[in-house]
């Protein structure tokens, strides 16, 4: 069934649509280079020699009392795996007082297979 005429003259510009939507990219990318070009003044007008020169304290382990060691060289991790793996496979105190003991997670699990069996 086709709408009736006065719904039939009604439809969809898309010559409007497409004449939008390029006109927007089109000032879109326009403001995008004005911005571009006035950044680029402003830098050259605050730096007119370039970037600064990295500073010679970069890479020290330390400036003046503050503590600069990169994430890449610090051995906190390997120095806590290699307690938790200690502790996983020796035995040991963890309170003298109540009598509790760590023993290793191997025999542990040996225990816990027996128990469950009986």
């Amino acid at each position: 069934m086709s709408p009736p005429p006065a719904q039939a003259e009604e439809g969809i510009k898309w010559s409007a649509v497409l004449g939008v939507g390029i006109g927007s990219v089109v000032v879109f990318t326009v403001a995008i280079l004005i911005v571009l070009r006035m950044l680029h003044a402003r830098e050259k007008a605050l730096q007119p020699l370039g970037p600064d020169p990295m500073p010679l304290q970069m890479g020290q382990t330390e400036i003046g009392i503050v503590d600069q060691t990169p994430f890449d060289v610090t051995r906190a991790l390997q120095s806590y795996r290699s307690d938790r793996m200690q502790r996983l496979e020796t035995w040991g105190w963890v309170d003298r007082r109540a009598g509790t003991v760590h023993m290793p997670i191997d025999k542990a699990m040996d225990l816990v297979v027996q128990e469950q069996r009986k």
